[in-house]
């Protein structure tokens, strides 16, 4: 019997952990693995798995794939009625009698941890087929649904180390699992069931994280919910990779009020992107907070997020969800201000998903919660946001992300920051030029995102330095001579750039080259009134008003 473990990922830089899990755990059986994404030519995937000839299909399901995994599926069935469909992950582990009942093309679906239920799973598929003795199955028989006892939560130890050959992971964010469930139990997760949580023994994390380390994989992202739930576990762990890492950066969720000042000594020591933390605030009203189940001190929270910040060393992402209980949008821009306060790295705006099994889907009512009927099951209103506020926040998602998550604003921003009390207001003024002039419904060049920001703020005389030493230094940007202008200020570059000294101190990569060709490299530019000599070729800049005022005397 030839089974096929089918993956269909969200962006093809991504990997599938669970399919990997099932896999290696159930090596004693003929199985295949084939990983596809959302993207790709539908009709390709169903021919492609079509063509493999195999006996069993098993996909595992999530948000952001069960319709299109379900289609497939319906396509599979119609094609080949013999084949035998197998579903799993927790898109369709909550309702799982529900989807058996709706959909007659799949045969078993299997309810939360999967390795053991899928391995007896084909063992019975090969043998007597007495799916009662499955754990944790929903099948069919004699046209009728039955349902076995979901298994416990077991021992992570007790399964395999998923990865073993490097070359299929070149290019791919690898996701690792060195513990499997939750402490807390927060209203829209599902991760916190029972509060049960398994953690996988450091002496073993450390020799998979080798491999890791070993094989040069780029971005390692531990999938564990709250990594440093076990905080001499968590600081354990960071001592390995700070002392072992070299070409790799590993990925952590952190529950930020668990940072202690015993981890903080330990970040210190970490070299500059080697980590990376993603922490969920979620909101600063204490209200929501409770409502949600979260236990947040956010004074104690922000001091811990600053002392992170304040290392330079590890990108911080810190995590908002609009659409929480008694989060109106007065509050949601409150909780706005209070976490860009802290200048992490990124601020994710999230936007709340009732997934099915969540606390929260249960109180829907409560809340009064509308929500769309197809996966993610995003929220649509509730009883302290319109949708109007939904679609608003939606604006500001777009000019957060282009503006201060891309990275692309620093100086622009920063500025900004110092004229606003409240940062909502910034990007709330970006939005409304957004709107007023149609720009949601085109795309637009970084430059022309610098133009825009110059517009929007028009009213401060020094902005356009600050957005223009922020177009100097991206990339993408085009980089326009200005000396051209000014034949004064054009000689006294040359001269500058025929200066060996110059280029010893400032080009050094650039030493054999000719004034005349070296401008094609770099840019020389007057900003916050000193003059400013920018790299094109790796993106450096460095100021150079002393060493240019040799050469060039501003005329009155």
């Amino acid at each position: 019997m030839k089974t096929l473990l089918a993956a269909l990922n969200a962006k093809f830089v991504h990997s599938s952990l669970s399919v990997r899990c099932l896999k290696k755990f159930c090596s004693e059986f003929d199985i295949i693995l084939k990983e596809y994404t959302i993207n790709d030519n539908t009709d390709a995937v169903i021919s492609g798995i079509y063509e493999e000839n195999a006996d069993v299909i098993a996909f595992s399901c999530y948000i952001w794939n069960v319709e299109k995994v379900l289609y497939i599926c319906e396509c599979l069935k119609k094609a080949k009625p013999e084949i035998i469909i197998v579903l799993g992950g927790l898109e369709v582990s909550y309702d799982s009698y529900d989807i058996m009942k709706q959909y007659n093309f799949i045969d078993f679906i299997i309810s939360g941890e999967g390795e053991i239920p899928f391995k007896s799973l084909l063992s019975e598929l090969e043998g007597e087929r007495n799916y009662k003795n499955v754990p944790s199955l929903t099948y069919r028989e004699n046209g009728e649904i039955f349902q076995t006892k979901k298994l416990a939560a077991q021992d992570l130890n007790a399964y395999p180390f998923v990865y073993d050959n490097a070359d299929e992971l070149k290019n791919k964010i690898v996701y690792y699992e060195s513990s499997r469930g939750c402490p807390y139990n927060c209203s829209y997760c599902l991760s916190g069931e029972g509060n049960a949580v398994s953690f996988l023994d450091v002496f073993r994390v450390k020799k998979e994280l080798k491999f890791f380390i070993d094989n040069n994989i780029p971005l390692v992202k531990f999938v564990d919910r709250t990594f440093n739930a076990d905080r001499k576990r968590a600081e354990d762990i960071f001592l390995y990779i700070i002392d072992n890492c070299k070409n790799t950066k590993f990925h952590f969720e952190l529950a930020g009020d668990l940072i202690t000042d015993s981890t903080l000594e330990i970040l210190k020591k970490a070299k500059k992107d080697i980590m990376q933390f993603e922490i969920g605030v979620q909101s600063t009203n204490e209200k929501t907070i409770a409502a949600i189940g979260r236990k947040i001190d956010f004074n104690k929270l922000k001091g811990r997020i600053l002392s992170l910040l304040s290392l330079g060393t590890i990108h911080i992402y810190l995590d908002l969800i609009a659409g929480l209980p008694y989060e109106d949008l007065q509050s949601f821009k409150k909780s706005f201000d209070d976490v860009i306060s802290l200048k992490p790295h990124m601020l994710q705006l999230g936007f709340l998903k009732l997934l099915k099994g969540s606390r929260i889907r249960n109180e829907a009512e409560k809340y009064g919660y509308v929500f769309k009927s197809k996966a993610p099951y995003e929220i649509i209103s509730n009883d302290f946001m319109s949708f109007d506020d939904i679609c608003y926040l939606k604006k500001i998602e777009q000019v957060l992300d282009k503006y201060y998550n891309s990275g692309e604003f620093e100086k622009s921003i920063n500025y900004l920051f110092d004229k606003f009390e409240s940062r909502f207001k910034i990007f709330d003024r970006i939005a409304a030029h957004f709107e007023k002039n149609h720009l949601f419904e085109i795309g637009l060049s970084p430059d022309m995102l610098c133009d825009v920001l110059i517009d929007v703020f028009c009213e401060f005389d020094d902005f356009a330095d600050y957005v223009n030493f922020d177009r100097m230094t991206n990339a993408k940007c085009k980089k326009k001579n200005n000396f051209e202008k000014n034949p004064h200020f054009k000689e006294a570059c040359f001269e500058f750039l025929k200066d060996e000294k110059n280029i010893q101190k400032y080009l050094c990569d650039f030493k054999d080259f000719s004034a005349k060709k070296l401008v094609k490299f770099i840019r020389i530019e007057r900003f916050f009134d000193k003059i400013w000599l920018f790299n094109l070729k790796n993106n450096e800049y460095s100021e150079i008003s002393e060493d240019f005022d040799k050469f060039y005397v501003e005329t009155p």
